[in-house]
């Protein structure tokens, strides 16, 4: 199997999985609310699966390293294969919890598996072309896979089933791909001192932004369920903010890239406070708006990560980049694990819309620290700053795909030691 070939089938699997991945979230929270879990209890199972992402990227790692890169892929898929009919079969909020940590560590351990066989596999040349096509599948896929709750009623068994095929189908790249990818490495991380020290906005940002995709993947579902919307209306919600999202990486990240980038984050997270509490003060007035409001919060959410990585990485040395990726990873994924929880709590207290009220709050807040650190942090010359490179809640792999495109497969055994900026 040539090379083109094989990085054609691993895109495919990811496609297939995250149509899976996409319509299973959606669907926990619109199922979460017709058993009337509440609120709270749904927000801690949804965070359960970001803290299981968080843990898989450890075990999964050493998973790797111990039985290779299509044992632990294969355990893996059919692991989550398996955990997406459970939840039809146990319908309880505490088996859920447990189910939900099980399949983030199944999620993250995919995409090490995935995503270090496209490093691998891609030549240098064409490293930040198939990483921008990976983003795209990626978004598009998710975004599809909302629309899959047209299958079948989410009060059924059906599209858990529909689920449970996608994850099982996901396991054709392991089967059909020859090429086995290396092992990871170890690799040493700057601790969260370090990079505070280094970028406070772009820690706090990190937090700030993991917080509220948390919110948005666990609660938002929960949220549109809740004003009224059915499942279209459901789909159309989600699949709005990734779409805004998406049109707005490249567009955000290249202004970046040509000024100062603290003031485009200024920009950014003061565009996604004025759209989640647009969101929150408009309620259910009508598909249309909400729909609107939607893709502009999205338009802030998806390039706010990364602008506050990009940012990271122009005040600091080339070779700390992959040691504060890491780090930056796990600041995200703390504040996703809080997300869900303090969004569901405050729907339970309050009501559906708190949810957008919170983090238009939060957003509020990361405008203004970035304002008053704007004057206190380093300013780099624009011709001396990072590229932007868009990115989603991932693996390490993928940034260095994105952030080594000069480093030669044949010599791929040494990331740490080769990391550079792009």
């Amino acid at each position: 199997m040539s090379r083109f070939t094989t990085l054609v089938v691993l895109l495919g699997g990811v496609a297939i999985l995250l149509l899976g991945n996409g319509l299973f979230g959606t669907l926990l929270g619109i199922r979460a609310n017709i058993e009337n879990f509440g609120a709270a209890n749904t927000g801690l199972i949804m965070s359960a699966y970001f803290l299981g992402y968080a843990v898989g990227s450890y075990l999964c790692v050493q998973a790797i390293n111990g039985v290779g890169h299509i044992r632990t892929f294969a355990a893996l898929s059919a692991t989550l294969a398996a955990t997406a009919i459970a939840h039809a079969i146990f319908v309880d909020p505490v088996v859920w919890g447990v189910f939900r940590l099980v399949a983030g560590v199944c999620i993250v351990g995919v995409f090490l598996v995935i995503e270090s066989w496209l490093n691998f596999m891609t030549p240098p040349p064409m490293r930040g072309r198939v990483f921008s096509i990976y983003m795209m599948v990626n978004l598009l896929a998710m975004a599809s896979g909302q629309f899959l709750l047209m299958v079948a009623s989410p009060g059924d068994f059906v599209l858990f089933g529909v689920v449970s095929i996608l994850f099982a189908l996901s396991l054709l790249p392991t089967s059909l791909a020859r090429i086995e990818a290396p092992p990871p490495q170890p690799a040493s991380r700057l601790t969260l001192r370090e990079l505070y020290a280094a970028s406070p906005l772009g820690v706090v940002g990190c937090l700030a932004s993991g917080f509220a995709a948390g919110a948005f993947w666990g609660m938002g579902p929960v949220f549109a369920n809740s004003i009224g919307l059915a499942e279209f209306g459901v789909a159309s919600f989600m699949s709005a903010v990734i779409l805004g999202g998406m049109a707005a990486q490249w567009p955000i990240g290249s202004l970046s890239d040509r000024i100062d980038r603290r003031k485009v984050i200024i920009a950014t997270a003061a565009l996604g406070a004025i759209a989640a509490g647009s969101i929150a003060l408009s309620g259910p007035v009508s598909l249309t708006i909400t729909l609107i409001l939607s893709m502009l919060f999205g338009a802030s959410l998806f390039p706010l990560y990364s602008l506050c990585v990009a940012r990271t990485l122009d005040v600091l040395d080339n070779d700390k980049v992959l040691e504060a990726t890491r780090g930056l990873i796990l600041l995200f994924g703390i504040g996703a694990v809080l997300g869900p929880i303090v969004s569901g709590w405050s729907m339970g207290v309050a009501a559906p819309i708190a949810m957008f009220a919170l983090l238009a709050a939060v957003f509020t807040l990361l405008t203004g620290f970035a304002i008053y650190r704007k004057p206190l942090g380093e300013t780099v010359a624009t011709d001396e700053q990072s590229s932007f490179v868009p990115m989603l809640r991932t693996s390490e792999y993928a940034i260095e795909m994105a952030e080594r495109p000069n480093i030669d497969p044949d010599t791929a055994d040494t990331p740490a030691d080769d990391a550079q900026t792009s």
